[in-house]
């Protein structure tokens, strides 16, 4: 470790810590990850897990995965990756956009798809903001492989089953079969449910929510494509990775036709809408337009009326008059004192 200088702590597992360190002879920056000591001796699983992590990532590259340096007393040295996690991202920013997050999404399926899609396809089995870190290009990189295996298509089961609570897929802790790429989906659509919502993966209640009701500003075609990596049962997720990348480049057309749909159907309510107010307005002026015709033609003839019987009260006042009072004076009363008449 002499050519080696500590710079500062980068994260503590369950059984390693991973530091920052300087190669002193050309200054690079490289992770250096060290089992923990029991009574002084290295931690006999550590051990294990830094043999199997430095073997994988021996046979690997790709950029966005850590190379392997070589072997340093009781640990490895791996490619260092400036940035910060997405698990530290989404705790002192908040939940990430759909938009970034279906960006990440994308390149975490194009690693993972890498890794499933090789002649010993890699599972990755710890997927979680937590392992993936946004460097400061802007790209993501994917690191600590501890918990990744090679899958053999004979192995009845994982030898070891290994995992993060409320990440993990059902297959990961039962008697369910090996572990196999459809397990690192599970695991994805995870890790993207909670960059968008923010929702403590381990509170099955509150991810029950989110998975029923949606994500406030997250499109539902975006949701669905969730949905279907955490299926419960392997056989009903996304089958690889390549699947969700298209699935993934196609939703934005869906979300536009939804939306287009929901234009339509808004723009032929409006002009229903538009054509009975019209009907309304011209049915009416044409019923003001009746009576005020109507008027015209019964107003005069009712004042006619009026006044041919104003004239006949007139002729005929008199008569009346008479009539009146000798029917009064017959019935008994006096014509000359009517305020005596019995009526």
């Amino acid at each position: 470790m002499n050519e080696l200088k500590m710079i500062k702590v980068l994260g503590e597992g369950g059984n390693s810590t991973a530091f920052l360190v300087k190669r002193i002879s050309d200054g690079k920056l490289l992770t250096y990850k060290r089992a923990k000591m029991n009574d002084g001796e290295a931690d006999v699983h550590s051990i294990k897990s830094f043999e199997n992590e430095a073997r994988i990532l021996n046979s690997l590259e790709h950029n966005a995965i850590p190379k392997f340096y070589g072997k340093r007393d009781e640990g490895i040295l791996l490619e260092y990756f400036d940035g910060v996690s997405l698990e530290n991202r989404l705790f002192s920013v908040g939940a990430f956009s759909e938009k970034e997050a279906s960006g990440i999404a994308l390149e975490l399926a194009e690693i993972l798809r890498y890794l499933h899609g090789r002649r010993e396809p890699v599972i990755y089995r710890d997927l979680k903001p937590a392992n993936i870190v946004l460097r400061e290009d802007g790209h993501i990189a994917l690191i600590d492989f501890g918990a990744a295996r090679i899958y053999r298509g004979g192995d009845k089961r994982d030898t070891i089953n290994l995992g993060t609570y409320g990440f993990a897929a059902p297959e990961q802790f039962g008697n369910l079969g090996q572990t196999d790429p459809r397990t690192d989906i599970y695991c994805f659509g995870m890790t993207i449910l909670q960059l968008i919502s923010g929702v403590d993966i381990k509170d099955a209640d509150a991810v029950q929510r989110f998975r029923q009701n949606g994500v406030s500003g997250v499109s539902d075609e975006f949701m669905q494509i969730i949905e279907k990596c955490i299926r419960p049962d392997r056989e009903d997720r996304f089958r690889s990775a390549r699947e969700i990348q298209r699935a993934i480049m196609l939703y934005p057309k869906l979300v536009r036709k939804r939306k287009a749909r929901s234009v339509v159907r808004l723009a032929v309510v409006a002009a229903a809408a538009a054509a009975v107010l019209s009907a309304g307005i011209i049915q009416f002026d044409t019923v003001v337009a009746y009576a005020a015709s109507d008027m015209e033609v019964r107003l005069p003839a009712m004042q006619q009326r009026l006044y041919n019987t104003k004239i006949w009260i007139e002729e005929n006042y008199d008569n009346f008059c008479i009539y009146i009072r000798d029917n009064l004076y017959r019935i008994g009363g006096d014509p000359g004192n009517r305020g005596t008449s019995d009526i």
